[in-house]
C-alpha cells in the first residue's frame, strides 16, 4: 500500500524514482499495490503518469475542483461481489476515469470511486487498486465502509476472482520530466536501513469501549456536554454572540483574540473591563484564546524538510518558549484583571501552524533535541550535528532515524508544555486548557503541546472540525494525551437535516463529550441548535 503525500502544497515525503521501481517490480511478480492518493498534486501526478506507464486504464481525477466529501456505493455484479449494495461515508475523494467498466468497485453519483486494474508480464496476475487515502483510512466512518474496506481487503487476497477486472493495456514508457516538482532519484534499497525498526500495527480498538473513561469529566460537562460557540472576539459583537448562546442554549464561548489586544494599555483594560463586566452577569464559560501561528518569537525560525526557512518559529527554540508562548498564555488567564471566575479555561488554535510542523523539525534548536534523542555515541553526534540543514532530513531518512527522531521532539515539546502547564495552574488551579483544528493534530509540535497540557484528572478539550471518532482518542490515549472531545456541527450542509439528528446526537453526547459550531451567529440557526440539543 502506497500512500501519497501532500507535496508541494505542504512539506512530506514524496513519491521518488526509487519507489516507481520498486512498485513496478513488485506489480509485474504478480503482487497487489494499492495506491491512496490525496491532495497532494504531485504524488497524484505521479500515480497518474506511473497509471499510464502500467495501462492501467485508470486515471485519477485532476479537475480544478479538489476533493469533495461524498458516499460511495458498492457497484453490483463487479468483480468485488460482496461488498454489499448500501451507500456508505467515503471521506474525501476525486473521481476515477476507467477505461473498462469491470475496473469500477464503488462509484460516487457520477463516476468511479474505486477502481482495479490487473497488472502483469505474460499474462501475470498482479492487481492495482486505486482509492483515496481519506477512504482508506475511514474505518471507523460508518459500519458500511468498514464492512467495505474489509471485503476489498480480503478480495486483494484471492486472485481466483479477479479474472472480471480489465486487464492493462498499452503500456507506454514513463515519463515524468513535466512534473510540477523535481521527483526525486532516491534509488531503490537492498536492504532496510541499520537503524530501522520493525513497526507493529496497533490492535483494533473495541468500539463498545467509551473514549472518556479514565478521565475525569468536569461537572458542567457531565450535566450537559461540551456545547460551544467558536467565533472571532469583537467587543461590539459580543452582546449579539452572547443572545445567540443563550438562545442556542450553548453553555461555552471561545473566542481568538488578536496579539495586539494581549498588550497592556489603558485601552485594552478598559476593553477587558467591560468584557468581563458583560460575561459575569452570564452564566457562560468562557476561553479567551489565541491562534498558534500568530505567536511571534524574537529567535529562529522553523526549518522544512528541504532545509528552507517556513513562517513560524523554531518548535524548540527556547526564545519561542520564554517570550512567545509563555507570555501568552499569562496574559491570556489574567486579561486586563477580570475575575478568575469569568475565564473558565484558555483555548490555542492550531490550525495553520499545523500544516507548517507537520513537514518542519530541522531548526539548529529542534535539531540538537531530536539527535540527543537517537543515543548516538559522541563522534557520530558531532558528525551528524554539522550536516547543513538541506540534508538533515533525507540522512535521518537513509539511517532509518526518522520516527525516533520525531518521537525525541514529540517528547521535548510535551516536557517544555507540561513545565507551563504547571506554571500556569499554579496560578488558577481550576484552569482547563482548550485546543482547536480542523484536522485531527498529528504533527510532533501539536502532539507534543497535547501531551504536556493534559492528564487523566485534567483533560484537554479538544475541539476538532474533522470527525474524531473514539478509536482516535484511544490511540491519543496510548500516546498519553488525555481529551474529552467535542464533535464539530456544520448546520449549513444539506447533512445536518432533522433526518440525522438522532445519528448526530449519538455522535456528539455518547461517542464524544458534547459540540462545537462557528459561522454565522443568526436567531434563526440558534432555534435550529436548541431542538437538536434537547
Amino acid at each position: 500500500m502506497l500512500l501519497g503525500g501532500r507535496e508541494p502544497g505542504g512539506r512530506s515525503d514524496a513519491l521518488t524514482i526509487g519507489d516507481l521501481a520498486i512498485l513496478t517490480e513488485w506489480i509485474h511478480r504478480d503482487g497487489v499495490v494499492v495506491l491512496g492518493y490525496t491532495d497532494g498534486d504531485l504524488d497524484r501526478w505521479v500515480m497518474n503518469q506511473w497509471l499510464a506507464a502500467q495501462g492501467a486504464g485508470i486515471e485519477i481525477g485532476t479537475a480544478e475542483g479538489g476533493h469533495q466529501t461524498i458516499d460511495a456505493t458498492p457497484l453490483p455484479h463487479s468483480a468485488l461481489d460482496n461488498a454489499g449494495f448500501a451507500p456508505f461515508p467515503a471521506g474525501r475523494n476525486r473521481s476515477l476515469e476507467v477505461r473498462d467498466r469491470s475496473q469500477t468497485l464503488a462509484r460516487g453519483s457520477t463516476s468511479a470511486l474505486v477502481a482495479a486494474s490487473r497488472v502483469g508480464v505474460g499474462g501475470g496476475d498482479g492487481l492495482l487498486v486505486v482509492a483515496s487515502r481519506s477512504l482508506l483510512a475511514a474505518t471507523d466512518a460508518a459500519s458500511g465502509t468498514r464492512d467495505f474496506l474489509v471485503a476489498l481487503a480480503r478480495w486483494t487476497r484471492r486472485p481466483a476472482e479477479w479474472a472480471g477486472i480489465g486487464a492493462a493495456a498499452r503500456a507506454a514508457p514513463l515519463r515524468l520530466g513535466d512534473a510540477p516538482q523535481r521527483v526525486t532519484d532516491h534509488p531503490p534499497p537492498l536492504a532496510p536501513p541499520a537503524g530501522a525498526a520493525v513497526t507493529v500495527l496497533p490492535e483494533p480498538a473495541d468500539s463498545k469501549r467509551g473514549p472518556d473513561e479514565t478521565v475525569a469529566v468536569p461537572g458542567w460537562v457531565t450535566r450537559q456536554g461540551m456545547r460551544v460557540l467558536w467565533s472571532r472576539f469583537t467587543l461590539t459583537a459580543l452582546d449579539s454572540l452572547l443572545r445567540f448562546v443563550d438562545v442556542a442554549a450553548l453553555n461555552a464561548l471561545a473566542t481568538p483574540i488578536p496579539e495586539a489586544a494581549l498588550t497592556d494599555t489603558i485601552t485594552t483594560r478598559t476593553l477587558w473591563k467591560l468584557t468581563g463586566e458583560r460575561l459575569q452577569a452570564t452564566s457562560i464559560r468562557w476561553f479567551p484564546g489565541v491562534a498558534l501561528a500568530a505567536i511571534a518569537s524574537e529567535g529562529a525560525d522553523e526549518v522544512d524538510r528541504h532545509g528552507e526557512r517556513t513562517p513560524i518559529p523554531c518548535g524548540l527554540d527556547s526564545l519561542y518558549w520564554r517570550g512567545g508562548l509563555r507570555p501568552i498564555y499569562r496574559a491570556l488567564i489574567r486579561l486586563g484583571g477580570i475575575k478568575p471566575e469569568v475565564i473558565a479555561g484558555v483555548a490555542l488554535d492550531l490550525d495553520s501552524a499545523m500544516t507548517h510542523f507537520r513537514g518542519s523539525g530541522f531548526c539548529d534548536a529542534d535539531y540538537r533535541a531530536g539527535l540527543a534523542a537517537l543515543g548516538l555515541d559522541p563522534a557520530e553526534l558531532e558528525r551528524l550535528g554539522a550536516l547543513p540543514a538541506a540534508v538533515r532530513y533525507d540522512t535521518l531518512l537513509e539511517r532509518g532515524w526518522l520516527s525516533r527522531y520525531f518521537q525525541g521532539l514529540e517528547d521535548a515539546v510535551a516536557e517544555r508544555a507540561l513545565a507551563l502547564r504547571g506554571e500556569l495552574r499554579r496560578l488558577r488551579p481550576d484552569l482547563r486548557f482548550a485546543f482547536h483544528a480542523s484536522d485531527a493534530p498529528a504533527d510532533w509540535f501539536s502532539l507534543g503541546v497535547l501531551r504536556g497540557f493534559s492528564s487523566p484528572d485534567a483533560p484537554i478539550f479538544l475541539w476538532v472540525r474533522q470527525e474524531a471518532r473514539p478509536t482516535l482518542l484511544r490511540h491519543y490515549r496510548t500516546r498519553g494525551i488525555f481529551a474529552l472531545s467535542a464533535v464539530g456541527l456544520e448546520p449549513e450542509r444539506a447533512t445536518f437535516g432533522p433526518a440525522e439528528w438522532s445519528r448526530m446526537r449519538y455522535a456528539a453526547f455518547t461517542e464524544h463529550a458534547g459540540f462545537w459550531l462557528d459561522g454565522p451567529a443568526t436567531d434563526s440557526l440558534g432555534r435550529v441548535i436548541r431542538r437538536f440539543a434537547k
